[in-house]
């Protein structure tokens, strides 16, 4: 059985060898404390809001929203604007990157409890079309939008302030994907689940919560592999290393919500096939909390 302060032991080293071999660039402040003497601003995420997935069947419809908050040595009151670009990666095209928004401070908003303003940037899937200036018949399931955000104050504009694991520059950049928004295929789906360090799911701590599949009539399925550090609270499958799981799906449902908790440890990967054996997601290890997009384009 695997020592539980192991993998502490290994994250510390990481953070360790990142400090060191940033340390030397200095285009990067190394942490929170340089961030602040050097005076670049950046945006720290709150919330999402809706799906980031853009439907393919019909990209006007799609749409969601997130909630930034603005830091800098000044309180955020330096902060002018805050920019959005976008491009693209597919199957059948590419498309470089565009501006997508911008949000003028006169738009930043201040809770009274707040120590830094706040900016809520909407993403619609219309908008992001017309900025890359693409066709959208030509989209295919799995193709991916990438957005970079650009904070702006006196000193210039700041896309990436840091590159370790000390502040909140990772949220300057997110993904999309295009999917096909339908009715579910009802019959057999197959989940392959895998965890290369070979000790089970650990998705939040050191347990095992599941990804869980929702449908319209409020069934939910639960699927993952058993952890050996805590009392499992699903049925899970026991395998430490490679599992597999279905759920059946049955035929009049309109909607399957999929949720992953999340990768806790950076081990975690899977696979969904449809009924028609069709592969509709896979997750590489290391994948953050949040629904899972299914392509069913091809279903």
């Amino acid at each position: 059985m695997k020592n539980k302060l192991l993998k502490s032991f290994l994250v510390l080293g990481a953070m360790a060898i990142a400090f060191s071999s940033c340390s030397d660039d200095e285009t990067l402040p190394i942490d929170f404390g340089d961030l602040i003497n050097t005076g670049v601003p950046f945006a720290s995420e709150i919330t999402t809001n809706g799906s980031t997935n853009v439907n393919k069947l019909d990209p006007g419809s799609s749409s969601f929203s997130k909630d930034y908050q603005l830091v800098s040595p000044a309180g955020g009151a330096d902060i002018t604007k805050v920019e959005v670009y976008v491009s693209l990666t597919g199957e059948s095209i590419n498309a470089a990157e565009a501006l997508l928004y911008t949000s003028e401070a006169s738009s930043f908003t201040s809770a009274a409890d707040a120590q830094y303003p706040e900016v809520n940037i909407t993403f619609s899937g219309s908008d992001i079309i017309t900025a890359l200036g693409i066709d959208a018949s030509n989209l295919e399931g799995g193709d991916t939008f990438n957005y970079r955000l650009a904070v702006s104050n006196s000193q210039g504009t700041f896309s990436d302030v840091s590159a370790n694991f000390d502040n909140q520059s990772a949220d300057h950049t997110f993904s999309s994907t295009v999917v096909c928004i339908a009715p579910p295929p009802p019959g057999v789906w197959t989940i392959d689940m895998h965890d290369s360090y070979g000790d089970g799911w650990q998705t939040i701590g050191n347990s095992s919560a599941p990804i869980t599949i929702t449908l319209d009539d409020g069934t939910v399925f639960k699927v993952g592999l058993c952890t050996p550090y805590e009392p499992d609270t699903f049925d899970c499958i026991d395998e430490a290393n490679d599992g597999t799981d279905t759920i059946t799906i049955p035929v009049g449902t309109l909607t399957a919500d999929w949720f992953f908790p999340g990768d806790n440890y950076g081990e975690i990967s899977f696979e969904i096939y449809a009924p028609s054996g069709n592969l509709v997601a896979a997750y590489t290890a290391g994948s953050s909390a949040g629904p899972i997009a299914l392509n069913l384009c091809n279903e």
